[in-house]
């Protein structure tokens, strides 16, 4: 038979500088703690007892919980044994995780999401999280809810209130969908029930996520390429960098960012998409290998093509942190370089990716064509999807670019 004992996890120290409360779950010699979601200091526990000492200041309520959790787990094991099951510590860590719906609130289950995913330096996903967290808390005024408490009418209040803001219905829309994974983690993991999910009734195709086209013409990229600036200057990186985005299918900044030189192949580009997995296979175009050639001259050892990232750059925090700082000093540069040439338009890296895809469809080339070269797969964003075009036929499109 199982043994249930509450103990203080002095092992670990949390950052409010107390010890987890855990309860100790053995059998068949294997170990498993559970988390009562409480904490307590070390001069404020009765190890007697394993309780709580009567100086603690919430200590009727940590003993009801405590009681309550140390009760439920016993009678989950006695279950099991008067039904002859055959079980483990895991099994009754689930069975009380079942029992336990709502224990967790929003903001902590939400905590614990962006702190798993960071364990797995998942930074981009923590940040989501981190995110959806963050507008619902400056919605509720920092005041933690239920899952239950985030329904239909809650939702419509948070997008009213973001509206308000100011803040555009794709960020809305980003928002929400995280908020909907936190809530299905949330059921899955026995924190929420499923009978009171809101997004049956809320949903999030009422947004429109439609981006405002952001794109120059043929004749506007070529007033910045043609513009005289001072070879290896900020400006002429940033436009380098621009200007090879735009020859290369509008590749984005955190691709080209990590790009090696091993990913240029006989004159050409070869390269998977961080956000997608989508592999690229590109012909580079004179004015590309021209920029190319510059960068290749001025190898730092690092084997990136561009100065953007380093060696250093060795974890998925460290290069997001760089490429943002660096993403923003771009921009800015690119900006510079539009006033120049008298081009009223906020350009950045971005742009040149929409301008890619513009310049060829006003040359009539096929939507189709255009979506696979860019590397879509989703009919929400092209409407077209086809499996594969020949290299052959797409690198014909891209001499349009010239």
């Amino acid at each position: 038979m199982a043994s249930v004992k509450v103990l203080l996890y002095t092992s670990k120290v949390l950052k409010n500088g107390e010890h987890p409360i855990m309860l100790r779950l053995i059998k068949d010699r294997k170990i498993k703690y559970v988390s009562l979601d409480h904490s307590c200091s070390k001069d404020l526990w009765d190890d007697d007892e394993q309780l709580p000492s009567k100086k603690h200041p919430n200590k009727v309520e940590l003993i009801i919980r405590i009681s309550k959790m140390f009760n439920d787990a016993n009678k989950v094991v006695l279950d099991f044994e008067n039904n002859d099951q055959h079980y483990t510590v895991d099994d009754i860590a689930k069975a009380l995780s079942k029992k336990s719906v709502g224990k967790l609130t929003f903001f902590k289950f939400t905590d614990e999401l962006v702190q798993r995913h960071k364990d797995v330096e998942k930074i981009g996903t923590a940040n989501a999280f981190q995110d959806a967290k963050r507008v619902v808390s400056r919605f509720t005024k920092e005041k933690d809810v239920t899952f239950k408490e985030v329904d239909y009418i809650f939702l419509t209040r948070l997008e009213e209130d973001l509206l308000k803001r100011k803040v555009t219905e794709n960020s809305i829309a980003v928002y929400m969908r995280t908020i909907r994974s936190v809530y299905n983690k949330a059921i899955a993991e026995g924190h929420a029930r499923e009978a009171e999910y809101p997004f049956k009734t809320y949903k999030l195709t009422k947004l429109n996520t439609k981006t405002k086209k952001r794109a120059l013409t043929k004749e506007q990229v070529k007033k910045i390429a043609d513009h005289k600036l001072e070879l290896g200057s900020k400006l002429w990186v940033a436009r380098s960098i621009f200007l090879f985005s735009y020859y290369c299918r509008g590749i984005n900044f955190i691709d080209m960012a990590q790009l090696k030189w091993s990913n240029i192949q006989d004159g050409r580009l070869h390269y998977t998409r961080a956000k997608t997995g989508h592999q690229f296979n590109i012909a580079l175009l004179p004015p590309a290998l021209e920029i190319l050639d510059y960068y290749r001259e001025r190898q730092d050892g690092s084997g990136f093509v561009f100065p953007i990232l380093g060696a250093y750059h060795n974890t998925e925090q460290k290069v997001k942190n760089r490429v943002k700082k660096i993403m923003k000093e771009v921009n800015s540069n690119l900006r510079t370089v539009a006033e120049k040439v008298e081009i009223d338009f906020n350009v950045t890296t971005y742009v040149a990716r929409h301008s890619y895809a513009t310049v060829l469809k006003r040359q009539n080339v096929s939507t189709s064509q255009i979506s696979e070269a860019l590397g879509h797969s989703s009919e929400k964003i092209t409407q077209v999807y086809l499996d594969s075009f020949e290299n052959t036929v797409l690198d014909e499109a891209d001499k349009f670019l010239l």
